[in-house]
């Protein structure tokens, strides 16, 4: 019970953060992710992520 509880208010504090201050996380989201997520990085994550997925696959296959 109190770790629902301690979640709760948690996931309340955040809430509150988000709606009072989204002006502000929005515009440092905006330019941290304009220089993170270049046309280059993001080749070389979807390359990684193809091959996570691949390999998940192939192991959940082979595991059954």
């Amino acid at each position: 019970m109190s770790k629902e509880l301690i979640a709760g208010i948690i996931l309340l504090g955040l809430g509150i953060l988000f709606f009072f201050n989204n002006k502000n996380i929005g515009k440092g989201a905006y330019e941290f992710y304009s220089k993170f997520y270049t046309e280059k990085n993001l080749m070389i994550f979807f390359k990684i992520i193809g091959i996570v997925l691949f390999l998940g696959g192939l192991g959940l296959i082979l595991i059954r």
